[in-house]
């Protein structure tokens, strides 16, 4: 068996066994223990160490990782498996969260016309003199409240971090829609969200859904500034995230901005779009080199493609793909 590299990640603090051994603890995302190993399979042990997260409770949790035709696999939805290349993979535990409802929240009470509508240790329950519907919602929620909009029924709140939730029934207590998101605004024919997306230029990501005879479809999707302009990068440093910020929320005037003049003339937006694909999301290299990103692509496992930048008078001048 030959010999390859696991990289352990947490999204919270936790501590990390590998069959019964303690191998090593993180306290932050971008924290890693590092690991060469030539074992077939090995169960791996995930136990956080701030299991409180608002409301929820993060548990500990097992998986068996296998490898497989120089691959790792493994069937459990809270490990996400990333490769590199060179024999280095990327494992990543999701905390597994218990949601515990929190205390002394009173019952919600409210009656529209012919309809009642409660909320009862996170459930929802609506009743008509015909119809029935109960729904366990995502998150506990404050500032409830219920109003009848043309021929729907619409339940408005903020959950425990103040994101704004939405849920939308018709007169027949049919569930039409529901979301979370930084803002979101109804007229009684179309639903418009705001998500900040919190990169490096501060853009939000805004859908609009129209009512067709199935529901609320998503008919548009564009991005924004949340502020008056796009915020610069803080460095020559950050110019690769910032351009592949822009290219990944399809903002090519922005990407284009921070390309070398020499660069930008000849490239088109189709062209940005096809050099790097349908990548998932952006990460570091493993050897955190500032001028190498590494693109993650979908796959079983997922996989990257490494990109290095090569920057001349504060611009992008040249982007190989290494892979």
């Amino acid at each position: 068996m030959n010999n390859y590299y696991i990289h352990l990640y947490s999204e919270i603090p936790a501590v990390f066994m590998i069959d019964g051994k303690q191998v090593g603890f993180v306290e932050y995302p971008n924290q890693s223990i590092d690991i060469l190993s030539d074992q077939p399979s090995f169960l791996l042990y995930v136990y956080p160490t701030i299991p409180k997260q608002n409301s929820n409770t993060a548990i500990s949790y097992s998986a068996e990782i296998t490898m497989n035709a120089g691959k790792l696999f493994c069937d459990n939805s809270n490990i996400e498996i990333t490769y590199y290349g060179k024999s280095h993979f990327k494992i990543n535990a999701t905390p597994l969260y218990v949601h515990s409802q929190a205390k002394n929240i009173p019952p919600f009470y409210q009656k529209i016309d012919d309809y009642t509508f409660s909320i009862i240790k996170g459930t929802l329950f609506a009743q008509s003199k015909e119809h029935n519907f109960y729904y366990p919602l995502p998150c506990d929620l404050d500032k409830i409240n219920i109003k009848k909009i043309n021929d729907f029924f619409v339940l408005s709140a903020t959950d425990e971090t103040g994101q704004n939730y939405i849920l939308i029934l018709n007169a027949n207590l049919q569930l039409q829609f529901d979301a979370l998101a930084d803002k979101i605004e109804f007229d009684g024919k179309t639903v418009v969200t705001l998500q900040n997306v919190y990169d490096i230029a501060r853009h939000g990501l805004v859908k609009t859904f129209n009512l067709n005879k199935t529901g609320f479809v998503k008919t548009q999707q564009y991005s924004v500034y949340t502020q008056s302009e796009p915020v610069s990068p803080a460095n020559y440093r950050a110019l690769p995230w910032a351009f592949m910020e822009a290219v990944n929320i399809q903002n090519y005037t922005l990407a284009r901005s921070y390309l070398h003049p020499n660069l930008s003339q000849v490239l088109k937006d189709e062209h940005i779009s096809a050099y790097f694909g349908d990548f998932l999301e952006v990460l570091p290299s493993l050897d955190n080199d500032y001028s190498v990103l590494a693109l993650v692509y979908s796959g079983n496992p997922r996989f990257v493609k490494n990109y290095k930048f090569e920057i001349i008078e504060n611009r992008i001048y040249n982007i190989d793909c290494q892979d």
